[in-house]
């Protein structure tokens, strides 16, 4: 007997996950062109899922599908990320501010062991497991808001949101992050939404500036 064949919906999630990665962490850099046909030959998957999962790509910014030349790497630009911060600052303050109102003592252990986990990777010099262990605390703050709209609106930003997070990792602001983590965190344990707000806002306007100085210096168009 042959091998089973894979639900259509696993090979595109499988592409989904391997070119974004990729994206990410700079393998396929900004303004690489990526062809359907050598895709599916480095994954092993056949050209369908390969196109759905680069027009999903293509919906969350992060490859473009441009006529007569194929699909290219997106370059970020200042207007994507004063675009995305905006939206941010918009979402995640007023999620800090919930996440004070309606936080359990559970969901407080939790909070500073996620904070935990990123100090102890980023001082083994693990910058991005720490860096994945603040993702999930951003995240924990949006679903203590209870509010499934928010972290759907969320969501749709996140390949954004993962992409200028990493430019801020890799230019040095990790240190800073974290101690700005530590503190919006003991204004959400105080209840202190106001505060929590405050820091939050602070905390992004501080990213959205590095993400700035880490694209300007390379010429990329506005």
């Amino acid at each position: 007997m042959g091998r089973p064949r894979r639900p259509a919906g696993s090979l595109r999630e499988q592409a989904l996950d391997t070119i974004r990665g990729r994206i990410l962490d700079l393998r396929y850099p900004p303004g690489s062109l990526l062809s359907e046909n050598q895709l599916s030959e480095e994954m092993g998957i056949s050209r369908t899922p390969i196109r759905e999962a680069l027009r999903e790509l293509a919906a969350g910014g992060l490859v473009r599908i441009l006529p007569q030349r194929g699909v290219v790497v997106a370059e970020p630009s200042v207007r994507d990320i004063v675009e995305v911060y905006q939206l941010r600052e918009q979402l995640e303050c007023f999620a800090a501010r919930l996440a004070a109102e309606h936080l359990t003592e559970a969901d407080a252990r939790a909070l500073a062991a996620d904070h935990a986990e990123a100090l102890a990777q980023f001082a083994h010099g693990n910058l991005q497991e720490a860096y994945e262990a603040s993702v999930r605390l951003h995240a924990r703050i949006i679903a203590l808001t209870r509010n499934a709209r928010l972290a759907r609106f969320m969501a749709q930003l996140g390949d954004q949101v993962h992409r200028f997070g990493l430019m801020t990792l890799r230019h040095g602001r990790a240190p800073q992050a974290l101690e700005e983590h530590g503190r919006i965190i003991d204004a959400i344990v105080a209840r202190d939404g106001a505060t929590a707000e405050a820091l939050m806002r602070d905390h992004l306007r501080a990213d959205r500036d590095m993400a700035m100085a880490a694209l300007l210096p390379t010429g990329m168009d506005a």
